[in-house]
Order: C-alpha cells, then sequence, then structure tokens
C-alpha cells in the first residue's frame, strides 16, 4: 500500500511540474498569439450543407488548404467523390479577398496534374459552375 502512495505523490508532483512548465510555455508565447488575426477564408462564406444537397450521391464538397509554388497556404473548397476519379477546387486567387476571383481547378485522376480551367468573378456563380461541373461528370 505504501509503495503505491508514493506513485501517486510521485505522478502529483510530475503533474505539477509539467503545469508550470506548460504556464511558462504560454506566457512566453503570449506576444506571438497577440499579433495573430482572424482572417476570412473562402469556406466562412458558402452553406457546405446547402452546397452537398445539390451534388450527385457520393460527391462532397468540403474545406480543404493547398499550397501552389511560392504562394502562402490558401484555403479551398474541394468537390471530390474518390481519390481515383476527377475532382474540382475552387481557390480565391488572393486569399485576401475570398469571395472575389475564384480560380477552378480541375484534375482528371490521382496520377494527373491540377489544371487551371477558368476564373471566375465572384464566389456563389464559382461554386454554381463547380456544381454544375460535377453533374457533367456523371453523365
Amino acid at each position: 500500500m505504501r509503495e503505491h502512495n508514493r506513485d501517486n505523490e510521485t505522478q502529483g508532483t510530475t503533474v505539477q511540474t509539467n503545469r508550470r512548465h506548460a504556464e511558462t510555455d504560454l506566457n512566453s508565447n503570449k506576444s506571438v498569439l497577440v499579433s495573430v488575426e482572424r482572417t476570412e477564408t473562402l469556406v466562412n462564406h458558402v452553406d457546405l450543407e446547402r452546397i452537398n444537397a445539390e451534388l450527385p450521391d457520393g460527391w462532397t464538397a468540403k474545406p480543404d488548404l493547398i499550397q501552389t509554388d511560392s504562394d502562402p497556404l490558401a484555403e479551398t473548397l474541394l468537390f471530390r467523390r474518390s481519390l481515383s476519379e476527377p475532382q474540382l477546387v475552387l481557390k480565391p486567387a488572393d486569399p485576401r479577398t475570398p469571395t472575389k476571383s475564384i480560380e477552378c481547378y480541375e484534375r482528371s485522376g490521382p496520377h494527373a496534374a491540377s489544371e487551371r480551367t477558368m476564373t471566375i468573378d465572384r464566389l456563389p456563380e464559382a461554386v454554381r459552375v463547380a456544381v454544375n461541373r460535377v453533374h457533367q461528370f456523371e453523365r
């Protein structure tokens, strides 16, 4: 019984020590966290539930993150049924304006490169084009 109590005491000390380290790390990183700003992304401006309801069975539209060339990481809207079939991606040309100038990319299969097929002025029209294109894949 005594050894069990010693283990509990040791574990309590370890937990307290870890908590102090975590608090120290948190306090030292507060200046980093202060500089973080909220940013609106493409997915903040779409109704994923409604888009998915308009897609054929098996297809989904969901957020995805991509990075191309030397561009920063960007949130996109990915339309896909499976990895082995065609997929579409909607990506803002400028992540700071996620509802304007939307680039449409299409990939015909898992080993094919994505190709930009068009740029559409506004996000609602780009979503409509993507949904229509998915329906064309089904024919």
